[in-house]
């Protein structure tokens, strides 16, 4: 042991010749223990365990030797750094700004910091091991920590606590971890009264035993960190407002994941995992603006009526990736004579939600009885992106404030005022009973007009059946059958696209398909006026694909539409064609391709071809293009031709979906009676030949129109165009 203290004192003498006026850094681990000028030590002094460092000051620092790792010189000036190592109960303590307005004091492991006029730019450094010690930071200036290999546990009290207003920063290095015990008085193990930033390459790891796991009075920003909450009982990080920009935050608090308060959250960069299993927690929430302008924000959601994002005022998706699970149940809060339900809700805001563009993958499992996926008390808008929802969770009944018996059901994007989806790609899928693809309490807006359609892809499915409400559900049935019900039955049906106000589709290239085997599964519904101005639109349905309660227009686009168990275009008021390419087949009679239920059907222009086991006749007195009304037999080919040989229908008439007999030819009244409505903007008064019970060749088909393809065999029949309606038997 001499040998090894007389050689240590000659390295020291030797260094302190060569490196006078310069620094001494005595090293444990990666963690400096003390640090001062060489100039500054008047002699080091030895004993059998430690070592003595004597000041030109005559103050002195003494070390045990089992302390000290290594001594190293270095030739610039400290940097303004105060090191504070925990040692189990203890804490070395190197404050070289002792005489400058710092006063560092340390019951055992538990350091208090008071800095009073004290020098900027101040850094704490903080290293070793407690599980009895903290830190409390009053500064008047801001204030900066490095964490290096810090493990530290307080189990009365936060961990680390700023208790002025200053800001924090918080810089990382290698592996640390906070925690406070269920003891703590305070609201977090980690808590800041001014702002907290967060920078740094190494990772944190931080539990809030007692209430959070991380708490600013102001913001909060990541910088660039790697922090993971493995358990909080309240929140995982509680401030007010939010702003990530790099690192990777993995949370699971049983509380809200990060609550930015009354301020507003923000990411830009980096990734965000949480894990969220408590009743009626959010994710992420605000009371401000919510924006995502990057970044990554994973989550899975499961507790009763809580949601993933949610904001009390508006939500801004620019860009990034957002993938929620949800699973929690609905919940039926008491009001007034009954209840108001809340649902389980990957992306909820009380103000509008707008996605600019970015990917949203949301998946609301079948226990998310009434779940929504996008859910907006404002206006939604989709201006690009990639959004995937599917709700399964099935629909309900419940009396509501009022007393009355009503319903609930699960749908992909919902809002409580309009809907605008005018670019990007979206596909909406429900699956659970009486669930909706996307609805709207107001209007409902699809395209640009003068856009491609390719610009806009939706895809919108419902597989659901419906479920009773009110009434009786006795009764029969209609277009086949399809379960029939009272005239005071009152059901919950499942809707691909709906909407109270309103739905103009301008352009995009739209599929539907509805799936169930009972009434109820209507592809496009609105509650007033229906208008299609262009879009490339395909309809599978049961019920009716298209239905507007009071007008359906039809401007542009191409659409086409198939029901098996009821009209394929139903206006409970009027409906008008100027133009666009429409194919609408419907089933036997009395449904219909196009129903307007004798209200005025005004035809001035466009393509269309209704099949049915009945149609609307156009209002002759209102219309301006001619068509021909055909009865014949399903599943037969036709042709129609001027009488100079120039083909103006090609046409292969579909099946019903029940099949049916009967030959071809005109006339029928058999289950395969098929009825024919068509116009075109080549008809004019003249002479025409209708060929039947034949086959069209070569050419090309899409929907059972040919283009360029020729017919053969069948029989013929010549007529004669006079008015708007000619009917042919």
């Amino acid at each position: 042991m001499k040998k090894q203290i007389s050689l240590l004192t000659i390295a020291l003498l030797v260094a302190s010749s060569i490196f006078a006026q310069n620094t001494i850094n005595i090293h444990q681990g990666n963690s400096i223990l003390y640090q001062t000028s060489v100039s500054g030590i008047d002699h080091i002094s030895f004993r059998d365990y430690s070592s003595v460092f004597n000041l030109r000051d005559g103050l002195s620092k003494t070390f045990t030797l089992s302390s000290i790792d290594s001594i190293t010189f270095t030739q610039e000036p400290a940097p303004d750094m105060i090191y504070i190592t925990y040692s189990d109960n203890q804490a070395i303590i190197v404050n070289p700004f002792e005489d400058q307005g710092i006063n560092i004091t340390a019951n055992q492991a538990h350091v208090s910091v008071t800095a009073t006029n004290a020098p900027a730019d101040i850094e704490y450094f903080l290293s070793g091991s407690s599980e009895n010690g903290s830190l409390t930071v009053q500064s008047n200036q801001d204030i900066h920590l490095t964490l290096s290999n810090l493990q530290l546990t307080n189990p009365v009290n936060p961990a680390i606590q700023i208790t002025s207003e200053t800001n924090l920063t918080i810089n990382t290095e290698y592996s640390n971890q906070l925690s406070d015990g269920s003891g703590n008085t305070k609201n977090a193990a980690l808590i800041a009264k001014g702002a907290l930033i967060f920078g740094g390459n190494g990772n944190l790891q931080i539990t809030g035993k007692a209430k959070h796991a991380i708490s600013s009075n102001k913001s909060i920003t990541i910088e660039n960190a790697d922090i993971t909450v493995p358990a909080a009982v309240s929140d995982g990080f509680h401030s007010e407002s939010f702003d990530m920009k790099n690192g990777s935050l993995n949370i699971n608090a049983a509380g809200d994941g990060i609550d930015a308060g009354a301020g507003t959250f923000e990411i830009t960069g980096g990734s965000i995992q949480i894990t969220s299993s408590t009743d009626d927690v959010k994710g992420i929430k605000c009371d401000s603006i919510l924006t995502v302008n990057g970044g990554t924000i994973t989550m899975t959601v499961s507790g009763a009526q809580s949601k993933g994002l949610s904001s009390k005022k508006d939500i801004f998706i620019h860009n990034g990736n957002v993938s929620i699970i949800t699973s929690g149940a609905a919940v039926l809060n008491a009001s007034g004579n009954g209840y108001d339900p809340s649902y389980c809700t990957a992306i909820k805001s009380d103000g509008t939600i707008t996605v600019n563009n970015g990917n949203i993958l949301i998946e609301s499992k079948s226990s998310a009885n009434g779940g929504k996926g996008l859910s907006a008390d404002g206006d939604i808008t989709v201006n690009n992106g990639n959004i995937t929802i599917s709700t399964s969770g099935d629909g309900a009944t419940y009396k509501n404030q009022e007393g009355i018996t009503d319903s609930y059901t699960a749908c992909c994007i919902k809002s409580n005022k309009n809907i605008y989806l005018l670019n990007g790609n979206i596909t909406c899928s429900s699956s659970g009973t009486g669930g909706k693809a996307i609805s709207a309490d107001g209007n409902l807006t699809i395209g640009v007009i003068g856009n491609a359609d390719e610009n806009l892809m939706i895809d919108a499915a419902t597989s659901g059946q419906r479920f009773l409400v009110s009434g009786s559900s006795g009764g029969g049935g209609f277009g086949g059958g399809g379960g029939g019900g009272g005239n005071n039955a009152d059901y919950a049906n499942p809707k691909a696209i709906k909407c109270e106000g309103n739905l103009t589709i301008n352009s995009g290239t739209i599929r539907v398909n509805c799936t169930q085997t009972t009434e109820g599964g209507e592809g496009l519904e609105s509650k007033s006026v229906l208008t299609i101005h262009g879009g490339d639109i395909e309809i599978h349905t049961y019920d009716d694909c298209i239905n507007a309660a009071n007008h359906i227009a039809i401007n542009g686009g191409t659409t086409y539409c198939v029901s098996s168990g009821n009209d394929a275009i139903d206006s409970n008021g009027t409906l008008t064609i100027t133009g666009g390419f429409t194919i609408a087949n419907g089933t036997k009679q009395p449904e219909e391709g196009f129903d307007c239920d004798n209200n005025t059907f005004s035809i001035s222009g466009g393509t269309i071809i209704g099949t049915g086991g009945a149609t609307s006749n156009p209002t002759t007195n209102v219309c301006t293009q001619p068509a021909i009304k055909y009865t014949g037999t399903a599943n037969k080919a036709i042709c129609i031709k001027k009488s100079s040989g120039e083909i103006i229908l090609l046409y292969q008439m579909p099946a019903f979906p029940a099949g049916g007999g009967g030959g071809g030819g005109p006339g029928g009244g058999s289950s395969s009676s098929m009825v024919v409505l068509f116009t075109d903007p080549n008809l004019s008064n003249g002479s025409y030949i209708l060929q039947y019970g034949g086959t069209i060749t070569g050419g090309v088909n899409k929907n059972g129109y040919n283009t360029g393809g020729s017919y053969e065999g069948g029989s013929s029949k010549s007529f004669t165009i006079s008015s708007m309606l000619t009917n042919i038997q």
